[in-house]
């Protein structure tokens, strides 16, 4: 009876921690950024002052996707600023994918131990021996002691 509370307990956990960190669409988009040293400008005009530069890998705040024809509205060290689509791709959670994967790891293997102990609980009553006296020890010998 405790092994199928523990279960149940562990789905359920699984699944709130799941809807918390699942994608969905009021979830904070980010553009994360696939070339090296891209500029993020001011205004929607590559000769326009630059924020700064970003990394490859880097994770960006959206703000608005597909802005007058290819550049994102980002956020950067707190300013608003424009980067070009080209240079990233939008992303509905920063590294959501990766806490997802984890988190059903982490699912199948409470099911997997719960599963081995189940087996393993109901493997003991069935043991030769196991927790009976010795007026129930059966002697197969046929030789007389």
């Amino acid at each position: 009876m405790r092994l199928a509370r523990f279960l149940g307990l562990a789905v359920i956990m699984a699944g709130v921690l799941f809807s918390v960190f699942a994608d969905n669409e009021d979830a904070i988009q980010y553009v994360e950024v696939k070339k090296a040293f891209q500029n993020v400008y001011t205004k929607l005009d590559p000769k326009s002052d630059i924020i700064r530069q970003t990394k490859k890998g880097e994770y960006l705040e959206l703000l608005v996707k597909g802005e007058s024809g290819g550049w994102y509205k980002v956020k950067v060290d707190g300013k608003e600023g424009y980067l070009e689509a080209k240079a990233g791709r939008v992303v509905n959670k920063k590294g959501a994918q990766f806490i997802t994967l984890l988190l059903y790891i982490a699912l199948l293997a409470c099911c997997a131990a719960g599963v081995v102990l189940y087996v393993k609980k109901q493997q003991r009553p069935y043991a030769a021996g196991a927790g009976r006296g010795g007026d129930d020890d059966v002697d197969l010998d046929d030789d007389d002691d």
